[in-house]
């Protein structure tokens, strides 16, 4: 049930964009079990002066060039898989969009089941929140 929100600067290349897009989907469905039509994803592109962040935190150095991926998701996946989840999207990234593996921010936000509409009005996935 992933939605995936994905914020790049404008500089970005089409190749780079469908590389991101589809490491990311391609992590969800090895690492998360996701169905692999089960692929919303939303890609925001952002001009100067509104991605901000410092050039070092925590001891990662960053550049102009940060990708900010925000994934949601429903709940229970272990601590293991969103740590295996974040690795494979990062190198997957770094790899084949010539990115910076450091440029790679992810937050996963898990919510209950009952919290998804895929259409029509209708909660199709509330059973899941009983079982």
């Amino acid at each position: 049930m992933p939605f995936v929100q994905i914020h790049l600067p404008a500089t970005f290349t089409q190749a780079q964009k469908k590389t991101i897009s589809l490491s990311i989907q391609e992590s969800l469905v090895a690492i998360f079990n996701v169905p692999q039509k089960d692929y919303f994803q939303v890609i925001n592109i952002l001009g100067d002066g509104h991605l901000i962040h410092p050039d070092n935190y925590l001891g990662i150095s960053y550049t102009d060039q940060m990708v900010y991926i925000y994934i949601t998701c429903a709940l229970g996946r272990t601590k293991e898989m969103k740590q295996a989840l974040y690795a494979s999207i990062a190198e997957k990234i770094a790899a084949g969009a010539t990115i910076n593996i450091n440029d790679v921010f992810i937050m996963l936000n898990e919510i209950p089941w009952e919290n998804w509409s895929f259409g029509q009005g209708k909660a199709q996935m509330i059973h899941k929140s009983t079982s």
